[in-house]
């Protein structure tokens, strides 16, 4: 008989190594949605923890979707910028490393500029991460994580009608280039905010710093030394694709071109929805990807589409989406965004 992994000691050496302030370990429910409530470590466990990040769009993802389906669930809030890095912690990389993911797909070893495991790979050093205790799961990757609150939510987000139309729409908004429009400019004007521009030169390379001095730590035969190693790779490999300005231009021209397909695909849809009347997880991701788009200054890609632009109005104003990123905190200030930062 196989035995079942241990997620609650896995979980809790890696949110009290890696979670580094106790005020970040907190409990959300759908009718308290604010990470305020601290977390009793001396309480039993919640069925779901997700280890996350303000910025992070897999983590915005995660928790709209876990949101829509109406869960509690542990937050445990990890500082992934440099130089803090605590994604990059021994005790939370094992933790990802107990993941499915881990076991079946390739380790990240190369960067477009996506965050998709299916194109970059399995990166253990990332967030989000959930935990289900009840099942022993560790999931990895903000769709998997989607997924599975699909099936908590009795399928209410994906359909059973519908869902092939859902799915697809997802494996369009999975590869938007949002890791490589983050941490890198627009060669044809730079329209980030201003922190963001700030903090995101040489980003890679503080990054390829703190991953080097962490595999450094590591005992010699620690079965992580593969993870580190991997990570390095993408790491090397995106500082040298958002370096490049014909890089940056195709991933632009590669986005925009997405979003003239949502047009089109809103003017044949039925309804209010990409899928038609009922919101689903397809528009979780277009709305948080729409919002990201804004926040960087890339909302001209909709400027001339009417479609998208009601749509993406329609989508920021989902309790899910609002929760989940718009008012989840700690998120930086943005012209564009000013708006709804009462």
């Amino acid at each position: 008989m196989t035995q079942m992994t241990d997620t609650h000691e896995l979980a809790k050496k890696a949110r009290l190594a890696a979670v580094g302030d106790p005020a970040r370990r907190s409990v959300v429910a759908p009718d308290h949605p604010m990470p305020d409530r601290a977390r009793d470590e001396a309480a039993e466990d919640p069925r779901l923890e997700l280890f996350h990040f303000v910025m992070s769009i897999c983590s915005q993802k995660s928790r709209a979707a876990l949101f829509e389906a109406g869960v509690t669930f542990a937050s445990n809030e990890i500082v992934i910028m440099p130089p803090v890095n605590e994604n990059y912690i021994e005790q939370y990389v094992a933790l990802r490393m107990a993941s499915e993911a881990a076991a079946t797909q390739p380790l990240v070893g190369g960067y477009t500029g996506a965050t998709d495991v299916a194109g970059e790979g399995f990166d253990p050093l990332v967030v989000p991460t959930l935990v289900d205790h009840e099942t022993a799961a560790v999931i990895t990757d903000s769709r998997d994580i989607a997924l599975h609150a699909d099936r908590l939510s009795g399928h209410k987000l994906i359909p059973d009608d519908i869902s092939d139309t859902v799915m697809e729409q997802i494996d369009i908004v999975d590869t938007l280039p949002h890791a490589g429009l983050f941490y890198g400019a627009n060669p044809g004007g730079d329209h980030r905010p201003p922190p963001i521009q700030a903090g995101m030169k040489d980003a890679h390379l503080k990054k390829i710093e703190q991953v080097e001095r962490r595999k450094a730590e590591l005992p010699a035969d620690s079965r992580l030394h593969d993870a580190y190693t991997h990570k390095l790779k993408k790491e090397r490999a995106g500082r040298a694709f958002i370096s490049n300005p014909e890089n940056m231009r195709k991933i632009i021209e590669a986005a925009a071109g997405k979003i003239a397909g949502l047009e089109d695909t809103l003017a044949a849809s039925n309804g209010d929805w990409v899928a038609g009347d009922r919101f689903t997880l397809a528009d979780i991701f277009w709305g948080v990807s729409l919002y990201r788009l804004l926040y960087l200054g890339y909302d001209w890609m909709w400027a001339d589409l009417p479609n998208v632009a009601a749509y993406a109005e329609q989508c920021f104003q989902r309790p899910s989406i609002v929760d989940g990123t718009i008012r989840w905190p700690g998120h930086p200030p943005g012209e564009n965004i000013s708006r709804f930062a009462a």
